[in-house]
């Protein structure tokens, strides 16, 4: 008696499939590293709003109110930059 057992793969991606997916990526690749850049710059810049304001607080007495205003300015410029809904990386590098 001989039994044979053919195994056939129902399911899976065709080839198309792949290629299309490939494709996809490779067209999303520019979108992806300028969103990666933007989350980057992002938490670069509330890190430095941070310690700036805590420096501010700290020495704040030994600067003139000029260069507290400037810097407070600063601050504020960036933290709009941060807080927009869709963070450009470069506006948030340009102010820091």
């Amino acid at each position: 008696r001989n039994h044979q057992i053919r195994i056939q793969a129902s399911g899976g991606l065709s080839d198309a499939d792949i290629e299309k997916m490939v494709k996809d990526a490779e067209a999303n690749a520019e979108t992806d590293k300028k969103r990666r850049e933007a989350v980057e710059a992002k938490n670069q810049a509330e890190s430095l709003i941070h310690s700036s304001e805590k420096s501010l607080k700290e020495y704040g007495d030994k600067v003139t109110e000029a260069e507290r205003t400037a810097i407070s300015d600063a601050i504020a410029a960036l933290k709009t930059a941060v807080e927009a809904s869709e963070p450009d990386a470069e506006d948030i590098k340009a102010k820091t």
